[in-house]
C-alpha cells in the first residue's frame, strides 16, 4: 500500500543564500537550490516519484529500465513506499552508485546484460514491451515527465523567492533540465505570476556537448558534434555528445531567455567544487558541480552583475542533523536553552514563563527537536501534545526558531519536515499573519490556512 509520507520529502528542498560566495565574487544575490536534500540524495527523486505514480495510474505493477545511474537509484529508493516491483538491466560488471539502496529493496531485481548501457537499455525496452511493464528509460512513455520534473522545479523556485529571478544555472546533457525549467517559468509568465522569464544557463562539459557547441557556434539549429579524442573522464561522460529528446527545445529556451550555454573542463570543475565547499560547507560531487563552476567562470569574466541568481545543484546538500532531545540530553544547560529559544524567536517570542511551560509539557508527552549543523546547535522546535484525537490535531507546534546569523540556510524547512514526521502529520500551528516568510514556509511544507485564532482579552470600553 502506498505510504503517503514520502510525499512530504520529495522536492521541497531548501534554497539557501550563499553570502560567503557573494563576498568572494563581489556579486549579490546568489542562492543555491539544494537538491541533495531529497530522500535518496538526488534531484532524480522528483522524477522517480512521478514515474512510479504514472506507472500505477496506468495499471502497471513493474517498472523496467536499463540506465545504470542516479535515476535507477531514485526509482529503487522511492519504490519502497509503493506496491510496485522494479526490474533493472545493467551492463555486466558495471558499478552501481549507492549499492546499499538496492540491497535494502526486496522489490528490486538486478539483471546483468550486455557490454554497455546501449545493450542494457535495448534489452529492457524489449522486455518492457513483451511483459507490458512500465518503461522507465529516457525518451519512452515518460518523456514528458522529464520535462515536468523541471517545470515543477521552476514553480518551486519562484515560490521560494520573493524578488525577481534574473538567472538560473542548471547542468544539462540532453536538454530536459533547461527545456523543463523554461516551460515552468513560461507558464508562470502566462499566468501573470512572473513579469519576465529568467535567463537560463545550460552548464555542461567543454568536451563535446551538442547544446554547448551549437550555442558557441551561434547556431539556432542543433548541431551534432563528435566527442574529442580521449576526452571522456569520470566527470564528463554523462554530458558528452547528448543530442536527443529535448536538446533543440533547450537551445531554443537559451536563445529565447537571452541566457547561455557554457562548457566546463575538469581543470575548472574541481577547483570550483572545492571553493564552494570551503566557503559554504555544501556537500556535492564533482560531476554535479558544473553549475557552480559555470557561475564562477562567468563572474570572474565580469559577465554577471548584481541581481538574483539561482544555482541548481543536483546533489548539493546541507549537512544538518535534526534529532529529538529530552531535558537530560539538552545540548546546553536548561536555562541557557530557554534563553536561546527566547532570543531566536525575536519579535515573535513569548514571556519566559510561557516558554518554560511549553517546554515542560513538550518534554512530558510531546517532542523537543534540536537541529545541529557541523555539531553546533542552530535550530529548536517545541511540539506539544494537545490531548485530542479527532477534535483537534494531536500535536501543536508551539515554537520553531533558528539561529539569527544563519537565516536562509533551509534549516527551518528541515526542522518542519522532521516535526511532521515525528507527529505522523497530526500537527497544527499558529502564525502571525504579518509574518509572510513564515506563512510561505508553512504552506510550502503542506500546512493550509483554516481559520483565524482569536483570544478573549476583554471588552474595549469606549
Amino acid at each position: 500500500m502506498q505510504n503517503d509520507s514520502i510525499k512530504r520529502y520529495v522536492g521541497k528542498t531548501p534554497l539557501i543564500r550563499a553570502k560567503n560566495l557573494e563576498e568572494y565574487l563581489g556579486i549579490s544575490k546568489i542562492y543555491i537550490k539544494m537538491e541533495g536534500n531529497n530522500p535518496s540524495g538526488f534531484l532524480e527523486d522528483r522524477l522517480a516519484y512521478l514515474m512510479i505514480r504514472d506507472a500505477l495510474d496506468k495499471g502497471r505493477d513493474t517498472i523496467c529500465m536499463g540506465i545504470p545511474g542516479r535515476i535507477m537509484v531514485s526509482v529503487a529508493f522511492i519504490s519502497k513506499y509503493f506496491d510496485i516491483d522494479c526490474v533493472f538491466y545493467v551492463p555486466k560488471n558495471s558499478k552501481l552508485p549507492k549499492k546499499s539502496v538496492f540491497k535494502e529493496c526486496e522489490n528490486v531485481e538486478i539483471i546483468e546484460y550486455g557490454k554497455n548501457s546501449n545493450d542494457s537499455v535495448e534489452r529492457s525496452n524489449e522486455v518492457a514491451l513483451e511483459k507490458d511493464w512500465y518503461n522507465g528509460n529516457v525518451g519512452q512513455e515518460n518523456n514528458l515527465l522529464y520535462n515536468y520534473t523541471y517545470s515543477y522545479l521552476a514553480k518551486e523556485l519562484s515560490s521560494q523567492q520573493d524578488e525577481k529571478i534574473d538567472t538560473v544555472f542548471c547542468q544539462t546533457g540532453q536538454g530536459s533540465s533547461i527545456s523543463g525549467l523554461y516551460w515552468g517559468f513560461k507558464q508562470l509568465w502566462i499566468d501573470e505570476e512572473l513579469k519576465k522569464v529568467p535567463k537560463l544557463y545550460a552548464c555542461s562539459t567543454a568536451e563535446g556537448n551538442s547544446i554547448v557547441e551549437s550555442f558557441n557556434q551561434g547556431s539556432r539549429e542543433l548541431m551534432l558534434t563528435k566527442p574529442k579524442p580521449n576526452s571522456k573522464t569520470k566527470y564528463n561522460s554523462e554530458f558528452i555528445k547528448k543530442a536527443k529528446y529535448n536538446a533543440q527545445e533547450a537551445l531554443n529556451a537559451i536563445y529565447e531567455t537571452q541566457g547561455g550555454a557554457v562548457g566546463i573542463d575538469d581543470k575548472e570543475l574541481l577547483p570550483a567544487k572545492r571553493k564552494l565547499q570551503e566557503l559554504e560547507r555544501i556537500k556535492l560531487t564533482a560531476a554535479n558541480a558544473l553549475p557552480i563552476a559555470t557561475f564562477m567562470k562567468l563572474a570572474e569574466q565580469g559577465k554577471i552583475t548584481d541581481g538574483v541568481h539561482i544555482i541548481v545543484l543536483k546533489d548539493g546538500k546541507v549537512d544538518l542533523d535534526v534529532t529529538k532531545v529530552t531535558r537530560d540530553t539538552l545540548p546546553v544547560p536548561y536555562d541557557k536553552f530557554v534563553e536561546l529559544l527566547h532570543t531566536w524567536l525575536t519579535e515573535y517570542t513569548d514571556p519566559v514563563f510561557e516558554i518554560n511551560e511549553a517546554l515542560e509539557k513538550a518534554f512530558k508527552d510531546g517532542h523537543v527537536l534540536c537541529a545541529y549543523q557541523h555539531g553546533k546547535l542552530v535550530g529548536i522546535s517545541v511540539i506539544i501534545k494537545t490531548g485530542f484525537e479527532a477534535f483537534f490535531p494531536r500535536f501543536h507546534l508551539g515554537y520553531i526558531a533558528t539561529k539569527k546569523d544563519i537565516k536562509g540556510r533551509g534549516i527551518g524547512t528541515q526542522i518542519l519536515q522532521k516535526a511532521v514526521e515525528v507527529t505522523d502529520g497530526h500537527l497544527s500551528l499558529h502564525v502571525d499573519t504579518k509574518n509572510r516568510n513564515a506563512v510561505k514556509l508553512y504552506e510550502k511544507i503542506g500546512f493550509k490556512r483554516k481559520y483565524f485564532r482569536m483570544i478573549y482579552e476583554g471588552i474595549d470600553k469606549q
